[in-house]
Formats: structure tokens, sequence, C-alpha cells
């Protein structure tokens, strides 16, 4: 059952503890969206990058009709199965593949108008990947325009709140003065925390063994509290995470907060909190939080998530 907190620990998750900015890691090439790509007609141009995860179809759909027998794979092992369409092309990634690699896949168009082919980069990734990529080769329709149009609007708001609390979370104290300041503690509702540890599912060979885990609601805020144990015999940083819904829904998370690196070989588990601005109709239902180091290799991927 849900605990209700009106004060106290709140701010050790959400606000305070934060620690000094370390150094920027390099960018992320999946962490843009890609689920939308506009062919350039002049040739030599640059293959756009898309971004699949092993075990999740991925479903190209094109404006125009393909040609027959075009689909080129340059790494056919790679999938557990294809399909395609007049205007579409649906990989299933098998759910072994390690993260990182690069590979293409090229398609030809039925009218032979320009460009007559198109080849996408597909990299792995473990938590990154799309389902679905709009292929736009000729006039974009006024319903594409308009759907550009919301997801840039959407973006742009969510990039603003984050700006907004960034800049809120600075200017207020620490501690509970700085949790009724900033907003997160609305009347006398608190904020509500939900046990995990029983319920959450585990993937065969995460690199990290669950100790504990919960999940923390506040207004306009979700997080995930992970403590995990290293097995293995390097330190483990958590790098980067996404909270992918059943239907497909993603949640992409603020900074992650990691005290420090966790140890290898220790008794001792390490923390991970990962939050995300989500409203309570955005946050319903189950989720899988992925999380990843900076080789995205030694990954921790949790299912059944979900929030108090």
């Amino acid at each position: 059952m849900p605990l209700a907190f009106s004060a106290g620990p709140l701010a050790l998750l959400l606000l305070a503890q934060a620690p000094a900015p370390a150094e920027p890691l390099p960018q992320d090439e999946c962490a843009a969206e890609n689920s939308r790509v506009e062919l350039a007609a002049e040739p030599g141009a640059k293959a756009p990058v898309v971004c699949l995860t092993p075990g999740l179809p991925l479903t190209f759909s094109f404006d125009s009709l393909l040609q027959p027998g075009s689909v080129r794979l340059g790494e056919p092992e790679w999938f557990e199965d294809t399909a395609t369409g007049k205007q579409t092309l649906t990989l299933r990634p098998r759910k072994g593949l390690e993260a990182g690699k690069r590979s293409r896949v090229e398609v030809c168009f039925a009218d032979g108008a320009a460009p007559a082919c198109a080849t996408f980069l597909l990299v792995t990734h473990p938590g990154l990947g799309v389902q679905g990529v709009e292929v736009v080769r000729q006039k974009r329709s006024v319903e594409s325009y308009q759907r550009a149009e919301q997801e840039a609007r959407a973006e742009a708001e969510q990039c603003r709140e984050e700006v907004r609390q960034l800049r809120a979370e600075r200017e207020v104290p620490e501690g509970l003065r700085g949790a009724l300041a900033s907003g997160l503690l609305v009347g006398t509702t608190g904020i509500f925390s939900k046990p995990l540890t029983k319920g959450v599912t585990r993937k065969e060979g995460n690199a990290l063994t669950l100790h504990s885990a919960s999940t923390w609601r506040a207004e306009g805020r979700r997080a995930v509290d992970v403590h995990l144990v290293n097995p293995g015999t390097q330190p483990w940083v958590a790098e980067g995470a996404v909270l992918r819904g059943a239907k497909g829904q993603v949640l992409k998370p603020l900074p992650l907060w990691q005290p420090e690196p966790i140890a290898p070989g220790s008794k001792r588990p390490g923390r991970v909190v990962v939050e995300v601005l989500a409203t309570e109709k955005q946050a319903r239902g189950t989720y899988t939080l992925t999380l990843w180091d900076a080789e995205r290799q030694r990954t921790v991927v949790l299912g059944e998530v979900t929030f108090p």
C-alpha cells in the first residue's frame, strides 16, 4: 500500500544531496528523437541514424510504394523476423544483440522518382530504440505537418518545464523548506512512496543484482529509487536510463542521481535515482526501466514498474 509522507525523506530523494556536476559525457546519438526521417533527393546524402533496441520491433512507414524484393539487410542474422508490406518494413531484432553495433538497411521505391532508394544506419541501443519511423520522401501532407508541429510544441514545452524546474531548485533552500518552496508538496497530499522489490521483474543477464526498489510520486514528478549490488569486477556508473510503457510510450528522465560508483564485489548496495517529469495520466500503467553504463554493455532491466 502506498505510503504518504508530508516531510523528511522527500528532500533526500528529489531535492537535496545533488552532487557536484560531473564532466559531460559524449552526446548519445540515440537520445534525440528520430521517429521521422525526411529523405534528400540529392545523391550522396548521409544515411539517417535509426536506433533499435534488442527484442523491440521496429517498423518503417513510407509515403511511397516499395519495390518488391528491394530490401537489403547488412546483417540479416540480427533479426528474428522481417516483414515487408506495400509501404512498410518491420524488423524484429534478436534479444541478445550487443549494444553499440552498427549495420545498414536499404530499400528502393517502385515509382523511380528521386531518391530511387534509401539507406538507413541501424544502431543498437539498450533502451532508446524507436518502435516506429515515418519516412517522408514526397511532398508532405497537411496531417504530417500538423503532427510535426504538435510534437515540436510538446518537446518545447517539456524543455521549458525542465528549465523552470532547474532554475527553481537552484534558488530554493534545502531540506523541507526546499520541498515546500519548489511546489512538490500540494496542499496536504505530500509525497507518496511505493515499495517494488517483490513485484519488480529482473531480466536474465542483468549486469547488477537488484537489492531493493521503490517508486515515488510528487506533484508533476515521478521517481524510481533502485539499490543495486555489483557482482562484477569493475565499478558501475549509470550513464542513461529510460522508462518504456507497455504500449511503447517513453518517459525520459532528468539527469540521474547516483551518489557514487557502485563498487564491485561489495555486499553493500549502491543507489541510482531516476526522476521524470510526468503527470498522473502520463505515469499510469506498467513500465520497464532500463539502465546502462557509458559503454552501453552492462545494463539493468527491471519490469513491472508502477507508480503510487
